[in-house]
């Protein structure tokens, strides 16, 4: 087959969205080389750190780069549904339009998309009305040309047919993502070190190598990840003479309605214990994920939650709430976290790390993805 991949996504890098279609590209070279893969990918500017391009094409990607401003792109397909995207790609026999926009196609193109979650729908005070609005467009054109869907979790699909009756359930497909390879544990205390030396993060005395004690947070921040929650869990804890030295870092880039954040931290007096280091590279994330006692991911709800299973892979447990998808995606027998009792569980994590087992995270591969991914497109 042709399949044509809109790659447009990446420009939100450090996002669950930019790293699912960085990886769904890199595995579909890796893992499905019987097929041409034609990736497209459209923006004025490219963000800083940015690097997924040039490792695409360093794979053997053939990418269709348009420099063209969102407003443009939006005005074209999601507004007035013109122009088909292979014009400028070729023609492709299915297309996999990302979770934003969905362009026009040439007869007989079939269509396919990615669901992550509908919080838009389900949380609309957490979002803004652009978002909300780009959202059910290209929803509504996913369920006007009768798409195929893959949708990352059972709740999500659950969630789908709630909100969208109309959608054939014949055409759903759950999928659950796969890790990167590169999450794996890291021994090595100077690896950890370099790392957060590279992002500014104090050190105590030395002590036998690495010596600093933190819990991590990693994703937007935004009022769906509960961060304020978060972060007042950590200021009861670090009154525990024990967890005292801890530190709190928060790795990603800022998202919407998050002053609030910055303004509790204050009222805390937590400036020098919350820490943002902003944009971790990728290949940065493992040793980070290692060096910490526990990720804090109190998200109120997951389409399907990357950062704890990434976690999870490196050997690191996670303070989490039983919702959304993680409900899935985590054994039942997690110690999972319960709202006014945040505290005690992430006490018990901290204090027996070794008795929490995360076996499970190993089934959850690209490669296992990207058989399922084209055998839906092979149908």
């Amino acid at each position: 087959m042709k399949i044509g991949i809109d790659l447009s996504m990446l420009v939100y890098a450090g996002s669950g969205v930019a790293t699912y279609t960085f990886n769904l590209a890199k595995s579909l070279l890796k893992y499905g080389p019987d097929h041409e893969y034609r990736f497209f990918y459209s923006s004025f500017r490219r963000p800083l750190n940015f690097y997924y391009l040039k490792e695409l094409q360093r794979s053997g990607a053939r990418i269709t780069e348009l420099k063209l401003p969102a407003s443009t792109v939006r005005f074209l397909w999601n507004s007035h549904h013109i122009f088909p995207i292979e014009w400028f790609m070729g023609k492709v026999d299915v297309f996999h339009s990302s979770d934003y926009l969905r362009p026009p196609l040439l007869r007989r193109t079939k269509g396919i998309t990615t669901i992550h979650d509908l919080t838009w729908k389900l949380f609309p005070h957490y979002h803004t009305p652009n978002v909300i609005s780009h959202h059910e467009r290209k929803l509504a054109r996913t369920i006007r040309y009768k798409d195929t869907i893959i949708v990352d979790s059972q709740n999500t699909k659950r969630d789908l047919l709630n909100c969208y009756p109309r959608v054939d359930e014949n055409r759903i497909h759950v999928i659950y993502l796969g890790i990167d390879e590169r999450y794996n544990p890291v021994t090595d205390k100077r690896k950890i070190k370099d790392v957060l030396t590279k992002y500014s993060i104090p050190f105590g005395p030395a002590q036998g190598g690495l010596n600093t004690q933190y819990l991590l947070y990693v994703g937007a921040i935004e009022p769906r990840k509960n961060l304020d929650t978060a972060i007042q869990v950590f200021a009861q804890l670090i009154k525990d003479p024990d967890y005292q030295d801890y530190l709190f870092l928060i790795a990603g880039r800022a998202g919407w309605k998050n002053e609030h954040i910055f303004s509790l931290i204050k009222k805390l007096g937590l400036e020098k214990k919350v820490i943002f280091i902003g944009f971790v590279k990728d290949h940065d994330l493992p040793a980070l994920y290692s060096g910490a006692s526990s990720l804090v991911y109190l998200s109120l709800y997951e389409g399907f939650g990357l950062p704890p299973l990434e976690a999870a892979r490196c050997g690191t447990p996670s303070l989490i709430y039983r919702n959304s998808s993680l409900a899935e995606t985590f054994p039942k027998n997690y110690p999972f976290a319960h709202e006014g009792r945040e505290l005690e569980i992430l006490k018990t994590i901290l204090s027996k790390p070794e008795h929490i087992n995360l076996s499970f995270v190993s089934k959850f591969t690209w490669q296992a993805y990207c058989e399922k991914f084209l055998h839906v497109l092979e149908q």
